[in-house]
Parts: C-alpha cells; sequence; structure tokens
C-alpha cells in the first residue's frame, strides 16, 4: 500500500510524467524515507547535493539568496525539492527549510543511476525531459536577445535623432 501511494505521488511530478507504473515503482524502491525537523535544512544553497526530496507531507519553505529578486514561496507535500541533483552534479540555487516536521522521498543519484542501467528507458525519458526543457529554454533566450536587438535599435534611433 505505501509503496503504491508513493509511485502516485511521484507520478504527480513533471519529470515523472510519462513513466509507466512498473518504472516509476523501480525508482520508488531505491528511495529512502527521510524526516526533517522543523527548522531543519532540506538543501542549502551554493553546496554541492545529489539527492532530490519529494515531500510527502509537512510544510516546507523556499529561502532565495538576497538579492535574487525571488520571494520565498511555500512548499507542500507532492512537490520535488532539488531535482537536478538527481541526475547530475549540483550545487543547489536555494535553501529549502522544513516549516514543520518534513517526510519526504530522497532520490539520490547513484541510486537512480542504477534504476536507469537496469532500465535504459527511464534513462531515455529523463533525457527526452531535459531535452524539451533545454529547447523551451533556448526558446525563450532567443526571445529575449530579439527583445534586446529591438531595445538596442531603437536606443541607436534615438541617439542619432538628439545628436
Amino acid at each position: 500500500m505505501a509503496l503504491e501511494a508513493n509511485v502516485e505521488l511521484l507520478a504527480h511530478g513533471s519529470i515523472f510524467q510519462g513513466l509507466s507504473s512498473e518504472q516509476l515503482s523501480a525508482i520508488t524502491n531505491v528511495c529512502k524515507k527521510t524526516f526533517f525537523e522543523e527548522g531543519s535544512t532540506i538543501v542549502e544553497a551554493e553546496h554541492r547535493g545529489d539527492t532530490a526530496y519529494l515531500l510527502m507531507s509537512g510544510k516546507a519553505v523556499s529561502r532565495p539568496p538576497k538579492g535574487s529578486g525571488f520571494e520565498p514561496e511555500e512548499l507542500e507535500p507532492g512537490m520535488l525539492v532539488g531535482e537536478m541533483a538527481m541526475l547530475a552534479e549540483t550545487v543547489y540555487s536555494i535553501t529549502i527549510v522544513a516549516e514543520e516536521r518534513v517526510r519526504a522521498l530522497a532520490i539520490n543519484r547513484a541510486a537512480l543511476f542504477e534504476v536507469m542501467e537496469k532500465n535504459p528507458s527511464i534513462a531515455y525519458h529523463f533525457s527526452e525531459k531535459l531535452i524539451g526543457r533545454l529547447s523551451g529554454l533556448a526558446h525563450d533566450l532567443r526571445s529575449v536577445d530579439a527583445q534586446f536587438a529591438e531595445l538596442e535599435a531603437s536606443l541607436d534611433e534615438a541617439i542619432t535623432a538628439a545628436a
């Protein structure tokens, strides 16, 4: 029963969507149930990490670095924290702290890689998800670049007109 609930919770994470129940079960089988007491740091900005945490119960809050322009965000069960750490060498970009006792599934990179070696279709799934995200980012960057080019042209025209 607990395995099924964990699989269902995992399935809601966007990076896991599209994996079969069997694939999700294989991942869930290597996860470790972890607890964080109120006030405990789950992940810390600027520290290397190799684990993502799927929040199962309790609440946590993000603490963005000062000057980042981001606001703290409440995190609730079903949210995945430190997602990239389970897939690649990562330095966490934000600190996450338990606001109350948090129960989480820890998804360690080494354990996940063992699952992917046994079932390469899982690795393929994650690579496709990441390629999709990178393609979206590239599209957004091209759009921002075009906006800057338009702004630069407008400024050049204004400077020429003022001269």
